[in-house]
């Protein structure tokens, strides 16, 4: 059991995003400002290139990956952190921690003499604050910001003599520690609550009025904000983690066409989480820079809306899947750097593998459980998509569905050579995107291809707010979509409540649940329900067999079902100049995180 439990929270090499920064193990060495940084001669910026901001520097708002990397620097930790590997340990803001027998109770006790960059006490009271602020679902949403901790805590306990702060959990499920204790970033209270009254604004309305102004007690102090230009950050000299050698970070707008000469040209360090060999490849052969590659933990993604239509058929969501060439997205958009998976899950989750397979965790090998999943890409003797083979499975499908007369089936007739029709009318199959994915999805359903499906396939460009009302639901429009171009991305540890949400609600009002799917032929809603709560209630701390059982039932489901097409993994490639030592990125530790450990040669 100790062995499966290290597996539960351990991720290796994985793929995602992560925040906070690298932990000062408790060795007794120095740490902070008495601890000498690995090269203090050398002040040259370290220069980041990066896409856009929204400058949304405060979490609960927007979810950007640029603005989370701002925030990763600002704060570097919460309660807990994680390592390289993906474990889940206690934080440097913690001295010790004691959770009750029944996992309800978790008592923090924090370090003295922690400061916020502006120089305010970081104390218990802080922490407090910070989750409640969090916790007031009404303030939060008055001001367009959203929270789920008010369903995972109940209520919070202070000791300020002792420094201690102790939550009452309202439930706990198999990723409490995650879900509560992991990127919660502690508010400086005295600084919100004062300009709040001052302002005469909640507090809420005050953070949101300063989202691009964070105070933080992580590594690197936030300077200056351009918009469309840069942030710039300082290393924080009270620091209490391990102090960083990089004295100055500047995360630059990096415009995709200009950011391979940029990096070439020594006017950005990095540019990270690339996938195109036309940039990648240069600098591979270019001695001046280093490579470092891991496969994204997420990917690009279809969501079929599985209650529209002829989609609520799982033999036609089927036959999509299989004349969707996947591949041929892969080679226009990835080139040679990315891969097809036959469901919602990261070639990093340690689910997928049994214990004797965990060397194949974060590579591209097919473990023994993904072996037993339906691979929607027939392909030939040499690997190449087979145009024929898929065509006729997708018909073969069509037919079995076609010959069925119950409920929704009654409405799906034709046949291959006449057309398939769905009420009467040619069956049309409309798909979503914004402007980003239209050359991409033109070149690969073109007239030609789409002509020998017995089927029409559209592809529709919209505005992403516009498109994104449709995926939910959230609109007064007519329903006309039945598929959305867009992509997801995993945390450390997996719930897919998360990905999937709890509710189906009627046209017109936002849906959490984006496939709006709720078991298909597999399961009714009832028993898809209890599958996804029986996952998100294993046991934290024992129930890793438990747990990984049921995952795999639902990533069965899925590959079964098709509510989602998964249609590439990344492989990201970081690329920066050879200048920067000791530099590691892996699929869980982005670039904010190494950067810590980097110095300049």
């Amino acid at each position: 059991m100790k062995k499966i439990f290290a597996l539960l929270l351990v991720v290796f090499l994985t793929l995602s995003l992560v925040a906070c920064n690298n932990p000062a193990e408790d060795d007794g060495e120095e740490t902070g400002a008495d601890k000498d940084p690995v090269d203090v001669e050398n002040d040259r910026p370290f220069v980041a290139g990066s896409a856009d901001f929204n400058g949304d520097f405060h979490a609960g708002w927007t979810n950007s990956t640029y603005d989370k990397r701002i925030r990763q620097l600002v704060w570097g930790f919460s309660l807990m952190t994680d390592t390289p590997e993906g474990e889940l340990i206690d934080s440097p803001l913690v001295e010790s921690k004691t959770v009750s027998d029944d996992l309800t109770t978790w008592t923090f006790k924090i370090k003295d003499d922690v400061k916020f960059h502006n120089g305010e006490e970081l104390t218990v009271s802080d922490i407090k604050f910070t989750y409640e602020f969090y916790m007031d679902k009404e303030a939060l949403t008055a001001t367009g910001a959203n929270s789920a901790m008010q369903d995972y805590v109940n209520s919070i306990e202070i000791d300020e003599e002792n420094n201690t702060i102790t939550f009452i959990l309202e439930k706990v499920i198999f990723t409490t520690d995650m879900s509560v204790f992991y990127e919660v970033w502690i508010l400086a209270e005295d600084t919100i609550t004062e300009g709040a009254a001052a302002a005469n604004q909640t507090v809420q309305e005050y953070v949101k009025t300063n989202i691009s102004n964070p105070i933080g007690y992580g590594p690197y102090v936030f300077e200056e904000y351009k918009e469309s230009e840069y942030v710039k950050l300082t290393r924080n000299p009270d620091y209490i983690g391990k102090m960083p050698a990089i004295k100055e970070i500047i995360v630059k707008h990096t415009p995709n066409e200009t950011e391979l000469d940029q990096l070439l040209l020594g006017e950005v360090d990095l540019l990270a989480q690339q996938v195109e060999a036309e940039k990648i490849n240069p600098v591979k052969a270019d001695d001046n820079f280093n490579v470092t590659n891991y496969y994204r933990h997420g990917g690009g993604t279809m969501t079929l809306h599985t209650d529209f239509e002829a989609f609520q058929l799982t033999e036609v969501r089927q036959a999509f899947a299989y004349v969707f060439n996947r591949l041929k997205v892969i080679e226009l958009f990835l080139g040679e750097y990315g891969l097809a998976s036959q469901g919602p899950y990261s070639k990093n989750h340690w689910m997928m593998y049994d214990e004797d397979e965990m060397d194949l965790l974060g590579t591209e090998a097919v473990g023994r459980f993904e072996s037993t999943l339906i691979n929607y890409d027939i392909v030939d003797a040499d690997g190449n998509f087979d145009e024929d083979a898929n065509i006729a499975k997708a018909h073969e499908l069509l037919d079995a569905a076609v010959a069925k007369t119950e409920g929704e089936y009654a409405h799906l007739t034709g046949d291959a050579d006449s057309g398939y029709k769905w009420k009467g009318q040619p069956l049309e199959i409309k798909i979503a995107l914004t402007a980003f994915w239209s050359d991409t999805y033109h070149l690969t359903w073109t007239d030609e291809y789409v002509s020998k499906l017995g089927f029409d396939v559209t592809i529709h460009g919209l505005d992403w707010p516009i498109m994104y009302s449709h995926w939910t639901g959230n609109t007064d429009e007519e329903r006309q979509y039945h598929a959305f171009v867009g992509g997801t991305g995993y945390n450390i540890k997996s719930n897919p409540i998360f990905y999937l949400g709890e509710r189906i609600l009627d046209w017109g009002h936002p849906s959490d649940n984006q496939p709006r799917f709720s078991g298909g032929s597999s399961f009714t809603p009832e028993e898809w329900d209890q599958l996804l709560y029986d996952i998100e209630n294993c046991h934290p701390l024992t129930g890793a067999e438990e747990y990984k059982e049921l995952w795999r039932e639902y990533i069965r489901t899925f590959n079964k079902e098709m509510p989602i097409i998964p249609v590439y993994s990344n492989n990201y490639h970081d690329l920066y100049t050879a200048d920067l030592e000791n530099f590691k990125t892996n699929a869980l530790w982005g670039w904010p995180r190494a950067i810590l450990d980097a110095n300049w040669k």
